[in-house]
């Protein structure tokens, strides 16, 4: 029988000032399962986490690597092998010469401005925009793999026919940058009434306060949070 989930004004008021989360007091953790429940790694490419790539200038990659990031998505994969959780890789890119920037646009005029200083920023193709070369190593044939233009990972891609073809419930997500893409794929998940779900140290910004705040605005409500390991133990256990 399924536990029936209530409380009171007064108590949620106690739980929430105690530093609770909601997405704990309702025990998020019971609606994950093998079968209704994806894995999803965002933009974790040579352009953003290798020190020699195109955006070594933000920090990401010395967050990336102070939280021992692609060690840690290493491991979740490895847990999702064993219980058959598909998952699904992307990246960001864009075509060359800017042909899949709408003419006039504003993101046709910031991606152009940016190009001006970083000429072959993420094209397709190219080492920049590949998943860094510890993660490849780890990728299987079945797994799925989508390139997106935008941040969000379900604008303008089959994410979305993946997620139902599959009867996925449950989006677990992590990667970079963690107030940007991951969070716009999260929201939208949210959106579309999955259970987003954000790995914590597997999920990099340009400095660890972009990662604290993100990880405390996207908490509060609509997104769940698990470190690595809890997240390791969380699927060894379904």
């Amino acid at each position: 029988m399924e536990k029936e989930y209530r409380t009171t004004l007064p108590q949620l008021l106690e739980d929430l000032a105690a530093g609770k989360k909601l997405h704990n007091l309702v025990e998020w953790k019971r609606f994950i399962k093998p079968d209704n429940t994806v894995f999803i790694v965002v933009d974790i490419q040579n352009d953003v986490v290798h020190p020699e790539g195109n955006l070594n200038w933000t920090g990401t990659w010395k967050i990336a690597k102070e939280m021992n990031l692609v060690e840690n998505v290493k491991n979740i994969v490895a847990a999702c092998r064993k219980k058959q959780i598909p998952v699904i890789w992307v990246r960001q890119t864009f075509l060359a010469e800017g042909r899949d920037l709408i003419p006039g646009s504003y993101f046709e005029a910031l991606v152009s401005y940016i190009r001006t200083a970083i000429p072959d920023l993420m094209f397709e193709d190219t080492w920049e925009i590949d998943v860094v070369d510890e993660l490849k190593a780890v990728m299987e044939p079945q797994d799925l793999h989508i390139d997106k233009r935008l941040w969000n990972t379900f604008e303008g891609t089959n994410l979305q026919t993946y997620l139902n073809m599959m009867g996925t419930k449950n989006i677990i997500c992590c990667g970079t940058m963690i107030d940007q893409c991951v969070e716009a794929t999260l929201r939208t998940g949210w959106d579309r009434g999955y259970l987003p779900v954000l790995v914590t140290d597997a999920s990099a910004g340009n400095t660890e306060e972009i990662v604290k705040m993100t990880c405390e605005r996207l908490g509060f409500f609509m997104t769940a949070l698990v470190d690595s390991a809890g997240l390791v133990e969380l699927i060894n256990n379904l």
